[in-house]
């Protein structure tokens, strides 16, 4: 796949080490894919009586959403942190988090085990989704820097996939295992990157930034890297004008513009419906569909096209631009989830026959995932690493996190309930109206940073 990005962008020893130090990171995220995946393998075997947990009905909501309220307090700090000690060791520091989450949901005796596990591990979410786009935007070059940072959601799938794959077959302490593998994996492999260059140059610390930038580019000669850390000081110095708290967001009309984008997106990703698929597809899907084939069997091979068409997008999104991307990929959201919610009115509001039809959402919901993936998705939660400027970045990434997490929370708390008493169309249908906002604002508002430097895109911010 990194082979195949396109002709003109031959692999070098730089890029294969910008490549690294990417997959590392979002080794990270491939822990909150496990997250996100968990509850559909796991929901059926803790609703059989002989559970070693037995949840209710009406528990299950809460459960889920124990992530989601984790979530939404470790990003403000997080910001912080990433600016006081680095990005690379705040991720060490911080990936206690997950590791104590697994092990308490493996030792879990009762519903407060998995809350609290729950909301560790959404702590965690916060913690990474902060930090690894900012540090992939930050390392790498402009021409594989929208590779690079779609593979924030590559890595998302794969985790969910990994969970979905393995889930239905073992058992749910054999589980809590497998999955918790991962972020002691994630640990040891951080010590293997770099700090990123722009944290050593807002801190003072030219030498340590080359140090970074030499090891990032595999090896560059003196003069060029001399070249490349003036231009990033230049653009540090710049930006770094401002104080940089929270308020700087507002101060200039370039920082309120691009908050303003990133925030949308961040809406609009999240009330596309994806994460409610990921956490409720086995439950969700007509039951006369798994007559074919198994809710496990269809878990599996939606997480799987999820995973293909995120790693078509890092082919893709550096050759199309990201505008054609978001743009095409919004709107195919916005007809998928349109034509599932047209079969659940159908199916609960009138009285025609839906049973022979049943596939449908199933396939609305493969290729939801075939746009969200390709495009939607990856470049909605990625543009934050490119469009905010250097003195805002930590505060405003951290801010664009709560804003994700509470519009998770506020999904997860009405899916079930706008089921029972409106019916399930209205979800889908909700779904279908925000895609399609999105894909007028895109056309509209859109900054397209495909191949631009981060002070070129600033530069067009301020247009």
């Amino acid at each position: 796949m990194f082979t195949s990005w396109t002709s003109t962008l031959p692999i070098t020893r730089a890029r294969c080490h910008q490549f690294w130090a990417a997959v590392t990171v979002n080794i990270g995220i491939m822990i909150g894919g496990e997250y996100y995946g968990w509850p559909s393998p796991t929901i059926p075997k803790l609703t059989q009586p002989n559970a070693p947990l037995c949840l209710h009905h009406s528990e299950i909501t809460w459960m889920v959403c124990a992530l989601y309220l984790g979530n939404i307090l470790s990003p403000i700090p997080t910001g912080y942190f990433m600016d006081r000690f680095g990005r690379k060791r705040s991720l060490i520091y911080c990936s206690i988090l997950p590791i104590s989450s697994w092990v308490l949901i493996w030792l879990a005796t009762s519903l407060v085990h998995l809350h609290v596990a729950r909301f560790l591990g959404g702590l965690w979410v916060g913690v990474i989704t902060t930090i690894a786009p900012m540090y992939t935007g930050e390392i790498a070059e402009p021409k594989i820097r929208g590779a690079l940072g779609n593979m924030f959601s590559f890595m998302t799938y794969v985790g969910t996939l990994y969970v979905y794959s393995i889930g239905p077959y073992v058992s749910y302490h054999t589980l809590a295992i497998t999955a918790g593998v991962v972020p002691i994996y994630f640990l040891t492999m951080m010590f293997s990157i770099p700090e990123s260059p722009y944290y050593f140059l807002i801190r003072n610390d030219r030498e340590g930034a080359k140090k970074s930038l030499r090891w990032l580019r595999g090896g560059m000669d003196n003069h060029n890297l001399e070249l490349e850390v003036d231009k990033m000081e230049e653009v540090v110095l710049q930006q770094m004008k401002n104080t940089g708290s929270i308020a700087a967001i507002f101060t200039t009309r370039t920082n309120r513009k691009a908050f303003l984008i990133v925030q949308l997106y961040a809406i609009f990703t999240k009330f596309s419906g994806m994460g409610l698929i990921i956490a409720f597809s086995s439950t969700t899907l007509p039951k006369t569909m798994f007559e074919s084939a198994g809710a496990s069997e269809c878990a599996v091979i939606l997480a799987s096209v999820w995973v293909i068409s995120s790693g078509m997008s890092m082919i893709l999104v550096d050759r199309l631009g990201r505008k054609t991307l978001l743009t095409g990929t919004s709107l195919g959201c916005s007809i998928t989830m349109f034509s599932a919610g047209f079969w659940f009115y159908l199916s609960a509001e009138t009285e025609v026959d839906v049973e022979g039809s049943s596939w449908i959402p199933f396939v609305s919901f493969i290729f939801h995932g075939l746009f969200y993936c390709l495009g939607f998705g990856p470049i909605g939660t990625s543009i934050k690493g490119e469009l905010l400027s250097a003195d805002i970045r930590a505060s405003a990434s951290a801010l664009t996190t709560v804003v994700l997490a509470l519009s998770s929370l506020f999904l997860n708390f009405i899916y079930i309930p706008a089921a029972d008493h409106i019916g399930m169309y209205f979800n889908y249908w909700l779904f279908s109206a925000s895609s399609i906002i999105c894909t007028v604002f895109t056309i509209c508002a859109f900054v397209e940073t495909n191949g631009k430097t981060l002070q070129e895109i600033q530069d067009q911010l301020a247009r």
